[in-house]
């Protein structure tokens, strides 16, 4: 499977940013998933996602579904603002190669620091999914820290968990060791995908990247500027799990928690 990791940069405009997305989604050769950065079309201006909030019906008519109906790509499009019963959530949805939404998750975890619960609600996750007969789990960017979310994707069967983030530059080395741990702690692969450029005067540059089951980042091939795509072999899992295995070995019973 062939995973496009696509750390652009918040540019001018939504529109702007989102022309961007589906330009890195035709360049040949095709992936067979792109996945991109969380809330890439506004950031977090945080005066302005209370206007700038969408609806569920206005998610499902993103050009992101169109351009994944005319490439066949699948798309983890990142993050949203998505105003819902409860108030507005960041919200990731996932499109399959018809333009379908197949799949959304709330962020769960709020980065009180920036006061970002100041204007969203804490998410709920959704579980796992079927990506192209793989089971597949999405988190967004500050779940990152929370390992008991992943260890949840892993009991349910996920091989592969994407994340869109935001993690500044001056914490990109504890972003990529938390992939890392991530991905070795459940035996998946670990797909993070940073902001790349500048955002409000902090420095990202992307910089994320996919983690195998053994908690070693993959090689890429870059295939444009903030673009990387990624030969994920999905069999290393079960490679992995075969020679410890880490899932069957748990003692739930001693941790004081149900999961």
């Amino acid at each position: 499977m062939i995973i496009r990791i696509a750390e652009l940069p918040i540019q001018k405009d939504w529109d702007y940013s989102m022309d961007m997305a589906i330009r890195a989604m035709h360049l040949a050769p095709l992936p067979d998933v792109i996945v991109l950065p969380e809330l890439f079309t506004i950031g977090f201006v945080l005066d302005k996602i209370s206007d700038q909030a969408i609806s569920i019906k206005d998610m499902k008519e993103l050009p992101l579904a169109k351009a994944a109906s005319e490439t066949g790509v699948w798309v983890i499009g990142g993050t949203f603002p998505v105003r819902i019963d409860r108030g507005i959530v960041n919200l990731l949805p996932v499109f399959d190669g018809e333009g379908k939404l197949v799949h959304t998750t709330e962020k769960v975890h709020l980065f009180s620091n920036m006061g970002e619960d100041s204007v969203f609600k804490g998410g709920i996750p959704s579980g796992v999914f079927d990506l192209k007969g793989v089971t597949a789990g999405a988190s967004v960017c500050y779940d990152l820290r929370f390992p008991e979310l992943f260890r949840t994707h892993a009991l349910g069967g996920a091989t592969i968990i994407f994340l869109p983030a935001q993690w500044p530059e001056p914490r990109l080395e504890l972003f990529r060791s938390f992939l890392r741990a991530r991905a070795g702690e459940a035996q998946v692969f670990f797909a993070g995908c940073n902001l790349g450029g500048d955002h409000l005067g902090i420095r990202f540059r992307g910089g994320g990247g996919i983690a195998s089951p053994d908690g070693k980042m993959l090689p890429f091939r870059e295939v444009n500027e903030y673009i990387k795509d990624y030969d994920v072999q999905m069999d290393e899992v079960e490679r992995v799990r075969s020679r410890i295995a880490c899932l069957e070995d748990r003692r739930p019973e001693v941790y004081g928690v149900k999961s």
